[in-house]
């Protein structure tokens, strides 16, 4: 009997051993800010379905989703990983429907705070610090730059 509770006890230990995860930003804010996200993605999702006459300037429908969404991404207290995926997934959803709307979302991507290292969440400093951080790096890039 005392060999099975021991072993029962060591299965016990051995599964919770690496089961956590490390999730960055997860707050009370930032579950809510993805739920906004969802439904922003499913709004333009609803929104690229519509017809449109111009492929390149899409409809005002899915224009105005395409600004909810880039707004809400933007200000949203998640990672920069995170921010990256859900732009993938809304170019997706209006690559045939809205040529600019795409090309917004791949210009929004924060794809050199990731080749860097900066995988933090901005946007849960809240915007003044996101701007002043900003504004210090342009900063520093321009400390660096011998030929300005």
């Amino acid at each position: 009997m005392g060999r099975v509770v021991l072993v029962v006890v060591c299965v016990l230990l051995l599964a919770g051993c690496g089961g956590g995860t490390k999730q960055a930003c997860t707050s009370p804010k930032a579950e809510r800010a993805l739920t906004r996200l969802d439904a922003d993605l499913a709004a333009l999702k609803q929104a690229a379905a519509l017809p449109t006459t111009d492929s390149l300037k899409g409809n005002a429908a899915i224009n105005r989703a395409t600004d909810q969404f880039l707004l809400h991404v933007e200000t949203a207290p998640i990672d920069n990983l995170a921010r990256n995926r859900l732009i993938d997934h809304a170019a997706a959803l209006v690559a045939g429907s809205c040529q600019q709307c795409f090309q917004a979302f791949e210009a929004a991507r924060p794809i050199v705070s990731i080749a860097h290292g900066d995988l933090d969440c901005p946007a849960a400093l809240g915007p003044q610090s996101s701007a002043a951080i900003v504004v210090a790096k342009k900063l520093a890039l321009q400390e660096k730059d011998p030929f300005s």
